[in-house]
């Protein structure tokens, strides 16, 4: 389906921009490049500290953008929080580090199940350890908002 047949679908979303998806042999320059061009693309929106007012049926509404969550698919959802795409890796989840053998075990109580959060991920990332849960070595600028 191309833009101008979406765009005249009523449950259309709206277009921001395209990200760049690279093929390169160097990795870190394609995840930097990604993160990079991400950044690019929302920075009109986290520079909005303060809020906009909108105008939305005769009434002003005061407006404060941010962005809550990114429907994607999964490896587009590995790209942004920078898990390795690799389906037979051993953290392959990008919401946890529950090993892959474990994924399908309803078994785990919740002390086995640690969430990847931002907190988390960069204390690895910081402490150059993020190939043992399976991350990228980019930084990720989502860990710059507040």
């Amino acid at each position: 389906m191309n833009f101008e047949t979406l765009q005249n679908i009523y449950d259309a979303k709206q277009f921001l921009g395209y990200l760049p998806i690279l093929e390169a042999a160097n990795k870190d320059l394609v995840h930097n490049t990604f993160h990079k061009s991400l950044r690019h693309l929302l920075e009109p929106i986290i520079l909005l500290k303060d809020g906009i007012d909108l105008f939305i049926n005769n009434e002003n509404t005061w407006f404060y953008p941010r962005v809550s969550t990114i429907i994607a698919d999964w490896p587009e959802v590995a790209s942004f929080c920078l898990v390795y795409k690799f389906s037979n890796s051993n953290l392959s989840c990008h919401s946890c580090l529950v090993k892959r053998k474990n994924l399908a075990n309803i078994d785990l109580s919740v002390n086995d199940v640690i969430l990847r959060t931002h907190d988390e991920m960069r204390k690895y990332f910081e402490n150059d350890t993020q190939r043992s849960v399976c991350i990228e070595s980019v930084h990720n600028f989502f860990w710059d908002l507040p």
